[in-house]
């Protein structure tokens, strides 16, 4: 019996352990995620499925960059670059990796039909979180409502993309609008006129219409801008 169980020892001492990753895949698969991310934001949840390195990349700290043409629900393509040792070196793109990802991000659904030109409102959509395909790209989420008109008909429970829905301008060219001044702890309005447009947080530039200086303004509102002072 024991000698039975040495014989077990010795062969499960002798046993290969189980293969960890590599560090350079791993450096890989996190520089991957943060690319994904620094487009689609910071929130969204990155799955690699599969990655595949070119030939003899071994850095352990790696940065990587995605093809312009990538897509996320097809094989995408990455420059991979090695981090700079040194403050302000520019980094080498010598690399490349495939990935096969699922991303999973927050964005806006509609509740109820949506008719072309309308702005959205808290009414029409909801914010909804599953798997998306398509380009690398920030999706329209509570930021777009009050902001963007959609431009064409959508069903309830659709998908709201970038490139389905256009800004709103809180302000347009030639309108008179409210100007915030603010100087000193005090606060001012007066009416002037906007020579841009521009949507929330636009700077732009207003006129007063009497002594036609040009201003530098920000826009805060429909309609509403607040002065800015170099």
């Amino acid at each position: 019996m024991m000698h039975g169980l040495l014989i077990l020892v010795v062969l499960m001492a002798a046993a290969p352990a189980a293969a960890a990753e590599p560090p350079a895949e791993a450096s890989v698969r996190d520089a991957i995620v943060t690319a994904v991310r620094a487009r689609m934001g910071a929130d969204a949840d990155v799955q690699i499925d599969a990655v595949r390195l070119s030939d003899g990349w071994a850095a352990a700290q790696t940065q990587a960059r995605p093809d312009p043409g990538a897509k996320i629900g097809q094989p995408m393509r990455f420059s991979l670059g090695a981090t700079p040792d040194g403050a302000g070196a520019a980094v080498q793109w010598t690399g490349a990796a495939e990935a096969r990802l699922r991303v999973r991000v927050a964005h806006l659904h509609t509740r109820r039909a949506v008719r072309r030109g309308a702005t959205l409102s808290d009414e029409d959509v909801e914010l909804v979180r599953h798997e998306i395909d398509g380009p690398l790209r920030a999706w329209p989420a509570e930021e777009a409502v009050g902001r963007s008109r959609a431009l064409r008909d959508f069903d309830p429970g659709a998908c709201l993309t970038r490139s389905s829905l256009a800004v709103v301008s809180l302000v347009t060219r030639g309108q008179e609008v409210r100007a915030i001044v603010r100087f000193g702890g005090i606060e001012a309005e007066a009416r002037l006129v906007a020579a841009d447009k521009g949507e929330l947080g636009s700077v732009i530039r207003v006129v007063n219409p009497d002594s036609r200086r040009a201003l530098k303004a920000r826009v805060v509102g429909a309609g509403v801008v607040e002065v800015i002072h170099d």
